[in-house]
């Protein structure tokens, strides 16, 4: 299944995040293997950051599927992010984590992200984490050069809140096409926040990272935790589905921004599962309610 998210661009609705793609022990003909399943399922949008992985290399694990099987770029979409500066090998004057929004900086790491991923461009690009030292002028005019260079094609955000994002958007000439954000029933601040809700003001299908939270769900550390287990299993028994990630898949996509799933497993079982949440049985609306408020929201 695809969303359409801008003119007739689309997504697929279960996007494959490469935060942990080093730790999948692939060699490259089985990464191949793998994107080229994933694409038979109906996903073919990947997602990236220019940090991601041990030396900030996992670009370049994704480039080498790209560089063996070039044909494969025109099957998919490339979501990739930047701002965050963290010590590394790959950045060894860095003494201190920072956010980087500057035009020279997000260039550089554009075409750093271009030569790793071995692809001419860039489907959509994120601002990783809000910058609170942002030129906001400055962010447009590196967003048009980009896309008048044909780096990157559309533009979004990650990790920021409902003014930050207007703020930006304000002195943006292109529209964002996305906001890219945590949502688990382990963490729903943006849900208390009013991020949820900005999202369907500005009519953007959200993409909800760490839907598991880290794995969290499976193996709860605090009463919070395993109470919420409970709740999730109690649910999966009143909608005979297989494992509670199920539960959880369809939670998310209730909302009716029409919202898009960033899993980071190479787990094609886990995959499977929250492909099959995209149909067959509905989750109630007290079902729903039941879920959030359990996860700490407060209606009156």
């Amino acid at each position: 299944m695809k969303v359409n998210i801008q003119n007739n661009f689309s997504v697929s609705k279960i996007v494959i995040g490469c935060m942990r793609m080093n730790e999948w022990n692939l060699n490259v003909e089985q990464r191949v293997e793998f994107v080229e399943w994933c694409i038979e399922q109906g996903i073919t949008t990947f997602d990236h950051a220019d940090i991601y992985g041990s030396n900030h290399h996992n670009e370049e694990l994704f480039g080498e599927v790209l560089e063996l099987k070039p044909q494969l770029r025109e099957k998919i979409e490339i979501i990739s992010k930047c701002s965050i500066c963290v010590p590394s090998k790959e950045n060894p004057t860095i003494k201190t984590r920072y956010f980087n929004s500057d035009s020279e900086y997000i260039i550089n790491q554009v075409n750093k992200s271009l030569e790793k991923l071995k692809s001419s461009y860039i489907d959509i690009l994120l601002i990783h984490m809000h910058d609170l030292l942002v030129n906001p002028k400055e962010l447009n005019d590196t967003f048009l050069q980009l896309k008048e260079e044909g780096k990157v094609r559309y533009f979004g955000l990650s990790n920021h809140n409902p003014l930050e994002f207007d703020t930006l958007q304000k002195y943006s000439d292109v529209k964002f096409v996305t906001h890219q954000f945590m949502l688990n029933p382990l963490g729903i601040e943006n849900y208390k926040n009013g991020t949820m809700t900005h999202c369907l003001k500005e009519g953007i299908h959200p993409m909800f990272w760490s839907p598991l939270a880290g794995g969290r769900i499976f193996n709860p550390k605090n009463a919070f935790e395993e109470n919420m287990r409970n709740v999730l299993e109690g649910i999966r028994k009143e909608l005979h589905l297989e494992e509670i990630d199920e539960v959880i898949y369809k939670w998310l996509l209730k909302h009716p921004s029409d919202p898009v799933i960033v899993l980071g497993t190479g787990n094609r079982q886990r995959i499977k599962r929250a492909l099959h949440s995209l149909e067959g049985v509905q989750m109630t609306r007290e079902q729903w309610y039941k879920i959030l408020t359990e996860a700490g929201y407060k209606f009156w």
